[in-house]
């Protein structure tokens, strides 16, 4: 599975690109409504510029009374990426790091086509193991009764919330 392509477990997330002219109020909107860690800003070309923490938003809103400025001034801007045909295997370094929850990843003219989670790697990683325990290979699918029930990526939504019947208590 590691030989997979960043392509097969990237999420297409286009509402957490935002362009790096988004307004304060309206980034920490699209944090909180979806459950967001960080956006990911980019130019009007579509190129990647950085990415926008939770932590660095709300530091900008207990710190101004203007709730309409600009966040290019707490992007950060020096953000790991990875191109879609790489393979998980050899970008699992950048996730051993406890700094990066999501990663951008790019096409080949450098354009943002999704993001890679972390919680999404670990249960690739899970699922590995579960397999080599089960003795199925990576091509045979691994049975319904040996797959944590955090594995199925199928009833996730794109926040990687899962959703609760009305009246549930989390």
């Amino acid at each position: 599975m590691q030989q997979l392509p960043v392509s097969e477990l990237m999420r297409n997330c286009s509402h957490a690109v935002v362009p790096d002219t988004i307004g304060l109020r309206d980034a920490a909107e699209l944090l909180v409504t979806n459950s967001f860690s960080v956006l990911v800003a980019k130019n009007t070309s579509g190129q990647l510029v950085g990415v926008i923490p939770e932590s660095a938003v709300i530091r900008e809103l207990m710190a101004t009374t203007c709730r309409n400025t600009s966040v290019s001034q707490i992007l950060s801007r020096h953000v790991e990426s990875v191109r879609q045909d790489a393979s998980v295997g050899g970008i699992l370094h950048l996730f051993r790091s406890s700094c990066h929850e999501v990663i951008p990843v790019l096409d080949q003219a450098g354009e943002i086509v999704g993001l890679l989670h972390r919680n999404d790697i670990v249960r690739m990683l899970l699922s590995d193991a579960v397999e080599q325990e089960t003795g199925t290979n990576s091509r045979g699918a691994v049975p319904d009764t040996h797959k944590p029930h955090f594995m199925n990526r199928d009833e996730l939504p794109a926040n990687g919330k899962k959703k609760l019947p009305p009246g549930s208590a989390e």
